[in-house]
């Protein structure tokens, strides 16, 4: 996949051989370059435990189960068929050796402008800040145009639990929700964050404002919602 940001170079050991690349093994270079040694995932995020699926609603993952997917650096692909999920609350992007791998034994992968991976059909990203890994952060390829890119930012919104307060009332257990914003992002890396508004969104679009008002219009699209939005950001690719 090939990305247009200004990035840090970071020099990855990397000494696969095609064959290497197809397993789904972790070898030894595959873990000193894309796991962050002696980090470990931390679960007890929030005051949470993360495994005990019982004491909270919602999930602060991408998706509650490991999926299947690959990792690639830039285009070369580094490991396929490896277990997957993205860690919404800590911005990391967790990986183990299988779907049936202990969880305990997942790594946290390394942090990089130059590795992303593919986690059922969903791309992630990970974009700097100001050329740096420290202040970037991961995102949704939700549209890789010619001239403009659609990314998806999901966060979690956290409730504590919360005690019964008198009889009638019930005890209410801690509560992950999504917190989704959408970026538009040109090719040399600048990224425009869309508002909640509609009208604040069009905003964005500059002097093709009224351009997309009429198609969204023409359209009946409600570019509040994901696929009227990512139907929305094709066409204005477009016209640019």
């Amino acid at each position: 996949m090939k990305k247009t940001f200004s990035i840090l170079k970071i020099s990855l050991l990397l000494f696969f051989s095609g064959n290497m690349m197809a397993q789904t093994t972790f070898g030894s270079e595959f873990t000193a370059a894309l796991f962050q040694v002696d980090e470990h995932i931390k679960r007890q995020d929030k005051f949470i435990n993360y495994e005990d699926t019982k004491s909270y609603t919602g999930t602060p993952y991408n998706h509650p189960s490991y999926l299947l997917g690959n990792v690639y650096n830039n285009n070369e692909l580094l490991a396929s068929n490896v277990a997957l999920r993205y860690n919404a609350v800590a911005d990391e992007i967790e990986i183990k050796e299988g779907l049936t791998s202990a969880d305990d034994d997942a790594k946290v992968l390394t942090k990089s402008p130059e590795i992303f991976v593919k986690i059922g059909t969903d791309i992630y990203i990970f974009a700097p800040y100001k050329g740096g890994v420290e202040g970037g952060g991961y995102f949704q390829v939700l549209h890789e145009g010619n001239k403009i890119d659609l990314y998806k930012k999901l966060q979690k919104d956290f409730r504590p639990a919360q005690k019964a307060t008198t009889s009638i009332t019930r005890d209410l257990p801690a509560k992950f929700s999504d917190d989704i914003t959408y970026y538009l992002a040109s090719k040399d890396g600048k990224f425009y964050e869309l508002p909640n508004s509609r009208n604040k969104k069009l905003k964005v679009f500059g002097k093709n404002k009224n351009d997309i008002k009429k198609y969204v219009q023409d359209n009946k699209l409600d570019i509040n919602q994901e696929k009227d939005l990512l139907k929305t950001v094709k066409y204005y690719d477009t016209q640019l």
